[in-house]
């Protein structure tokens, strides 16, 4: 019989201070239990730039991203355009090994759920569940290209008189249309996703929906399903017209809603097609079970009416994933469990800068913002229950993760215009910020680098071999003289060449000719990503979260001293007994361990 050895949950974005602070007043007790139970490591650092799949692949494998090849979010090949990109989300362009694949020599078994760059699978005693991408609402091609969506989630409003309401004015995406065909009859429009991001080509569709006494139906070929206020329906599957004619099974569920002066609403989540989640063989274990929705909260977020369904997706797709487990485990066991829950930094790039203050906001708006930052860490908290509840055992090892923190910033920057301002890109379309390649020498291509737009490296590239030494000089100028803010003081921590950046971590073929970090200051591109590991300020920290407890770790203990996220990988398989992975490069922490375990 396997025994549990490690379970580790990864929470995109988690910030610590916020955790250790709601946990001192019992609002978050299975953290809460954990502190008392483990060590905190207060300094734990992430690599740069600090984006999603850089700062996990880091972990994963122990390795700087130089030694693992995820530099960045998006990977630019040589060879093509400037304006091309491959997903760093996807595992495919992983050099290092995992610390699971090297457990998996040993003859230890894992199930690895959702985590950013974990698949594909490379060892047959690792069952994998997703792994390409940070949600479920963010596919990605199989060959790690661009990425997707589909259908996105739908919403359609009906006020006190059942008469459908047709804009909602502050979503990102325009509300469906819902048509009243005749009294107590509708067809409920889809609003499909972009053109580029609708990679099955599915050609638009409706649902039709009755009413009869108060009660909703949704109208199926063969049957009528009821939908209930506040409660998930059942799963309907329907099968899709392609462009070409193929018809494609995707599965959706629904959510009925009362609101507030009797309006109804409706919330479609339409789910993966199957082979997009599991392997074929994994995946006869979930054939009836209910699909987790496509994660496009954000869609909602922005309107106080529906921030609810905000909190009903998070909600459902943990559910989702604990049910995953409960099937899997009973089907075999494994030696190591990881899973990730990727709404926190969902509400960090949402939320974050107006929570912490960076940004104003009305009385009323922060009062719900601070109601939903409070919301999802609490659902972090009842996950981590789960876990501890059901799961683990009495020597079972348990890190609780993040990435990255967040940092409140007062005003987006953009990187592309400082290169504008220095003379280096040109803009066909300043307002929209539209580059004019024919005319730019240099670019931002993936986080926290920037290339030259290179003759002979670049396709339909335009800088001489002769100059390119001259056009970095450049580059960093610009960097140095425009990334200011009004008062003057600068918000860029360095800039130096491609072949100075291994003092961070940093290099390898689709490394930046240039590398740049900003500091903690009021400026930014976002509230995380271009931030440097240590950067800090009254609006939050980039520093990682990160909560380690086992029989032969300290409890009660708070690692003060600065340490990596590479250094975990290493430390998780000496407590596992297992060699680290082949190409890591962080060290085991044995300053948390008892004496016994050194």
């Amino acid at each position: 019989m396997k025994k549990v050895e490690l379970i580790v949950i990864g929470l995109d974005g988690a910030v610590s201070n916020y955790i250790v602070k709601k946990a001192a007043k019992g609002i978050l007790p299975n953290f809460a239990g954990l502190l008392k139970r483990g060590t905190l490591l207060s300094d734990l650092r992430p690599p740069h730039p600090t984006i999603t799949p850089v700062c996990w692949s880091a972990f994963m494998t122990g390795a700087s991203p130089e030694a693992n090849g995820i530099i960045s979010d998006q990977l630019h090949l040589p060879g093509t355009h400037l304006s091309e990109t491959v997903s760093a989300y996807h595992g495919n362009y992983l050099t290092a090994e995992r610390f699971w694949e090297s457990a998996a020599k040993a003859g230890k078994t894992s199930l690895i759920d959702t985590l950013p760059v974990s698949a594909p699978v490379k060892s047959p005693l690792v069952r994998q569940v997703e792994g390409t991408s940070c949600n479920p609402g963010r596919m990605i091609l199989p060959d790690g290209t661009k990425e997707y969506t589909d259908i996105p989630q739908q919403v359609w409003l009906f006020d006190k008189n059942n008469i459908p309401v047709q804009k909602l004015e502050n979503c990102i995406f325009p509300s469906s249309k819902a048509e009243l065909i005749e009294k107590g009859k509708y067809l409920l429009h889809t609003s499909m996703t972009l053109p580029e991001c609708n990679y099955h080509k599915f050609l638009p569709f409706f649902w039709e929906v009755e009413e009869k006494e108060n009660t909703f139906f949704l109208v199926t070929e063969d049957k009528k399903i009821p939908l209930l206020p506040g409660e998930w329906s059942l799963p309907v599957t329907r099968k899709l017209l392609t462009e070409n004619g193929e018809k494609l099974p995707l599965t959706f569920r629904f959510s009925l809603r009362k609101l507030e002066k009797g309006t109804l609403l409706f919330a479609s989540a339409g789910c993966y097609i199957k082979e997009r989640i599991f392997p074929e063989s994994f995946a006869e274990l979930f054939e009836d079970m209910p699909p987790t929705p496509v994660h496009k909260e954000y869609i909602f977020f922005n309107d106080p009416i529906l921030h609810p369904l905000c909190i009903d997706s998070w909600l459902f797709h943990n559910e989702w994933h604990k049910e995953m487990f409960r099937r899997a485990l009973k089907q075999e066991k494994s030696n190591i469990l990881v899973t990730y829950m990727g709404d926190i930094d969902t509400v960090n790039h949402l939320a974050w800068s107006k929570y912490a203050r960076a940004k104003e906001s009305s009385k009323e708006e922060y009062s719900r913002i601070e109601k939903y930052v409070e919301e999802i860490y609490k659902a972090a908290d009842d996950y981590i229950g789960f876990f501890l509840d059901g799961i683990a055992e009495e020597d079972t090892n348990i890190l609780v993760l993040s990435d990255h923190g967040s940092i409140g910033v007062k005003q987006e920057r953009s990187i592309n215009l400082a290169l504008h301002k220095g003379g280096l890109l040109e803009f066909s379309d300043t307002e929209k910020r539209v580059i004019d390649w024919k005319h730019t020498k240099a670019a931002l291509c993936g986080c926290g680098h920037i290339f030259v737009n290179l003759q002979g490296r670049e396709k339909e590239g335009i800088v001489p071999q002769e100059e390119y030494e001259k056009t970095v000089d450049r580059i960093i100028t610009a960097l140095q003289d425009h990334c200011r803010n009004e008062d003057g003081t600068s918000y860029l921590a360095f800039a130096v060449r491609k072949k100075e950046a291994g003092f961070f971590g940093l290099g390898g073929e689709y490394c930046g000719d240039v590398v740049y970090g900003l500091t903690a200051g009021d400026h930014a591109s976002t509230v995380h990503a271009e931030q440097i590991p240590t950067a800090e300020n009254t609006f939050g920290s980039m520093r990682s979260t990160g909560i380690l407890a086992g029989k032969n770790i300290k409890k009660d203990f708070v690692l003060e001293k600065g340490v990596f996220l590479t250094d975990l990988a290493p430390t998780l398989c000496h407590l596992l007994k297992v060699p680290p992975p082949a190409q890591g490069n962080g060290r085991i922490l044995y300053e948390i361990m008892e004496e016994e375990n050194k």
